[in-house]
């Protein structure tokens, strides 16, 4: 079917044919930002949309944008064969991650051949001189890459051009469709949901806020639909997970009080019988338990991430999941041993910790 477009608060035009409603849900997305790098024009390129329709394996590879996309990309070219060179302006990979986690993946790309060009961002691309390669990309350092292909992986902006959002009085910009925390917008029975809105550009969220969007459409008692954090993953090799805060923003928001507790992998017999030893599980958490934020790097982090979720969701406190029975052998055994560590060295230590050896002795 083709797209469609608002002709006024309850009709839309889809291939010249009007449909009316009383309520409209917007789910359009997000389309690739393609950068204004001098001589971009002069040169082929693909972005994660266009390099599906690829038809052989490119001999080496340049990817502008070391975020989710970029690394993703990177890495899955690379395990194909393809030479990986990976361009990041920021000073390191994944900069959006618990710096941790940047350390981990960045080591794991540079041990597979990845070449790195961190901190240097593209100055200029250009067909090259000579020699059988198709891009040139000069950084702001002073060096230059050539490759076969090149990848634009900077970024991705909410898709709202076209879509009549003017005629039905639905207020846009730059960031995205505007919207309350409901999902509504600044016209009453237009909805929105997903990338579209400007938040976190996640699947798992655009599902399910599309879910909440048309809950609040029909029902009363409408459900808070936005939020400022979202449980995310990152398919790279390994993985790496994000419940909420991240230890730099626990520890900004709470200070002292955070405390924060990690479990390395070398230490987990799954993690060892694979021979992925180099993650780990870090939980942030108030002095009552109270669990702020957990990072994962590991193989199954997508999976790992979701009791931490919940916790942080549900006032599950680190204390709880720590007497809560957990599959051996699995991965998840590393944030339950997370946290019974950090439980038994609070029990055990200080006064409550004298108190409780003295209740031993006693009890003999």
């Amino acid at each position: 079917m083709e797209g469609g477009s608002l002709a006024n608060s309850d009709s839309v035009n889809v291939g010249g044919r009007p449909l009316t409603a009383r309520r409209f849900l917007i789910c359009t997305g997000a389309s690739p930002v393609i950068p204004s790098i001098p001589g971009l024009d002069s040169v082929g390129f693909h972005t994660y949309e266009s390099v599906w329709t690829l038809e052989e394996l490119p001999k080496s590879l340049a990817v502008i944008g070391a975020g989710a996309v970029g690394c993703d990309l990177a890495q899955a070219f690379a395990h194909l064969g393809s030479n990986v060179t990976l361009i990041e302006a920021a000073e390191r990979i994944l900069p959006q991650e618990d710096p941790e986690v940047s350390t981990v993946i960045a080591q794991r790309m540079a041990d597979k051949g990845i070449q790195l060009q961190i901190g240097q961002g593209a100055r200029a691309v250009s067909p090259p001189s000579g020699g059988h390669t198709r891009v040139k990309i000069e950084l702001t350092g002073g060096r230059a890459v050539e490759a076969d292909m090149l990848l634009l992986a900077v970024g991705r902006r909410p898709y709202t051009v076209g879509l009549g959002l003017e005629v039905a009085g639905v207020a846009a910009g730059p960031q995205g469709i505007r919207v309350n925390r409901y999902l509504r917008t600044t016209c009453k029975g237009i909805y929105v949901a997903g990338d579209v809105t400007g938040g976190p550009q996640f699947t798992h969220y655009a599902g399910w806020q599309g879910f909440m969007a048309v809950r609040n459409a029909f029902l009363p008692l409408n459900t808070v639909a936005v939020r400022q954090h979202v449980p995310r993953a990152t398919f790279t090799d390994p993985g790496a997970a994000q419940a909420e805060l991240t230890e730099a923003e626990a520890k900004g928001l709470y200070s002292s009080r955070a405390m924060v507790s990690k479990w390395p992998m070398n230490e987990v017999d799954w993690a060892l019988t694979d021979g992925e030893t180099g993650g780990f599980v870090k939980a942030a958490h108030l002095p009552n338990w109270v669990v702020l934020e957990a990072t994962i790097i590991a193989p199954r982090a997508g999976e790992m991430i979701h009791q931490w979720t919940l916790a942080i969701d549900k006032g599950i406190k680190l204390a709880d999941l720590a007497r809560s029975i957990h599959v051996y052998p699995t991965f998840s055994m590393a944030s339950q041993q997370l946290a019974l560590r950090a439980y038994s060295e609070r029990l055990f230590g200080g006064n409550m910790g004298a108190l409780l050896r003295r209740l031993a002795r006693f009890g003999r």
